[in-house]
């Protein structure tokens, strides 16, 4: 065989090989990533199922809660802020696990022009910022973020992107960066204390905290709120009239309440749920709602992963227990 020929077969060899080469690397990956695919399925399924597990357990407390007459009230496992948290094991995850009443915070949707009374909803609102010593103007520029007789609806062309009011009760605690008067720090600070739940829902005078107690009328002062809350510490009031018939009010009873919308029950709650499952650290939060066949229905959930690119799927809104 020419020399020339010899050259132009080992080529063709040495191509061939090069081919083969390409072709089981790439196999060889392709094996690798269904193996660590099939490992992170695993691992989103196990994480998934102490979520669902510990999803499922705060829905039967509630409904239980609601249902047996001798029941401990979740209002007792909570703190002075209307948090309940745990933390403990459950098939190797490692959870972290809190319940929080929302009814026992101050409602900012109270402010909105459907509300039974804004104006006085906007006062008890000032007293709660003046407690966490932040801007009274909150209060103000909320109040013209929800009514359109207000004239604030071009307030904020002037923000980069532009965007108007819409005029609608909030929706999430989150809309507050709405306002020009709110910084990150303002937030932080006030988040905790407060909700968006229907204007027409009542304050939970068990789990409210000292603070949202000083927002029901401008004669409560931040000792006679503690002693309220340390009084229930022993025995929940199982009436409003309970509290209404203290000296205190009874003293007082020619000045209005801020907020006469009062309950001693909560059937609205966040339950925030983080998971941790060797490389994955997942967290997890359901809006429950407790109806008045006391089923336990998911509101609405969002989920977050240490890892953006990973999707994982959602049970269907509105599961009951």
């Amino acid at each position: 065989m020419p020399l020339r020929e010899r050259g132009f077969a080992l080529i063709q060899v040495l191509l061939v090989f090069a081919l083969l080469a390409v072709i089981v690397a790439r196999l060889q990956y392709q094996q690798v990533v269904q193996r660590e695919r099939a490992s992170l399925g695993l691992s989103l399924s196990q994480v998934q199922t102490c979520l669902d597990s510990t999803e499922t357990l705060a829905q039967t407390a509630l409904r239980l809660e609601a249902q047996l007459s001798d029941a401990q009230p979740l209002s007792a496992m909570m703190d002075d802020k209307g948090n309940a948290t745990l933390g403990f094991p459950l098939n190797n995850c490692e959870l972290t696990v809190v319940l929080s009443d929302l009814q026992g915070r101050f409602n900012l949707n109270w402010l909105h022009p459907s509300a039974a009374n804004p104006e006085a909803a906007a006062a008890g609102f000032k007293r709660l910022l003046l407690q966490l010593e932040l801007d009274e103007g909150i209060a103000d520029e909320l109040l013209t973020w929800f009514d359109s007789d207000r004239g604030g609806e071009f307030n904020y062309i002037d923000q980069q992107p532009s965007y108007r009011p819409s005029f609608l009760p909030m929706a999430d605690v989150g809309e507050l960066y709405l306002l020009k008067a709110i910084t990150p720090e303002a937030f932080d600070a006030l988040a905790p204390y407060v909700s968006t739940l229907r204007p027409d829902e009542p304050l939970n005078i068990n789990t409210a905290t000292a603070e949202v107690l000083m927002t029901l009328a401008p004669f409560i002062s931040r000792e006679e709120a503690d002693a309220l809350t340390e009084q229930r510490r022993d025995h929940d009031f199982e009436r409003v009239d309970e509290l209404l018939n203290q000296s205190l009010f009874q003293e007082n009873d020619d000045k209005p309440l801020y907020n006469e919308q009062l309950s001693v029950t909560s059937d609205w709650y966040d339950l925030y749920v983080r998971a941790i499952y060797q490389e994955l650290d997942v967290r997890q939060v359901s809006r429950l709602y407790r109806s008045e066949n006391n089923a336990v229905i998911v509101n609405f959930r969002t989920q977050a992963v240490n890892d953006p690119s990973i999707l994982m799927n959602d049970k269907e809104e509105g599961s009951t227990e």
